[in-house]
């Protein structure tokens, strides 16, 4: 059975003299929500398993963006749930989210911040010269679709998450 890992970055947060947390912006939230639309289409035709883990770095924008998520899933039918995870902060190894997603379920969806996603999708394509191409596709509210078909194979790009485009039917190539 083939596991995915959606790695997103977070939607656009505010500035940080506006607000020193840095929630979403309106502009972010509309970003999050679409892309949490598109993830759920995208896991319809693409995923036989219907648990989703959404993992954040507690951050409150990426906890914003992930939360999104889970209510996009949850309003289709999904059973998702949605945690704060350690080793997902913007300037963390890669080696301790590689770990933690391993032990996650078939469906995962990772939330987080640059440059982090960027090295955590190149480490897993096991490409680490990959990193500046790979953190290139890490938008507001976008990111990348990893996809392995077993237990220790490579994960593989999939599709490009591009937040308000119909990505879930483009493969990267």
């Amino acid at each position: 059975m083939a596991s995915h890992c959606i790695l997103l970055r977070h939607g656009t947060p505010v500035p940080e003299e506006q607000d020193p947390e840095r929630p979403l912006s309106e502009q972010g939230h509309g970003e999050a929500d679409s892309t949490a639309s598109a993830i759920t289409a995208y896991l319809k035709s693409a995923a036989s398993e219907r648990r989703v883990l959404i993992a954040h770095s507690g951050k409150l924008r990426a906890r914003q963006t992930a939360e999104a998520v889970m209510k996009a899933l949850l309003a289709d039918g999904w059973e998702a749930v949605c945690e704060e995870k350690p080793g997902l902060s913007p300037n963390d190894e890669p080696a301790a989210a590689l770990e933690l997603i391993e032990g996650l379920p078939l469906v995962k969806v990772v939330v987080g911040h640059l440059p982090h996603v960027g090295k955590l999708a190149a480490t897993m394509v096991k490409s680490p010269a990959a990193a500046g191409r790979l953190g290139g596709l890490f938008h507001p509210a976008g990111g990348l679709v990893l996809r392995r078909d077993s237990d220790g194979a490579a994960w593989v790009e999939a599709v490009e998450v591009a937040c308000g485009e119909s990505w879930w039917i483009k493969v990267v190539g």
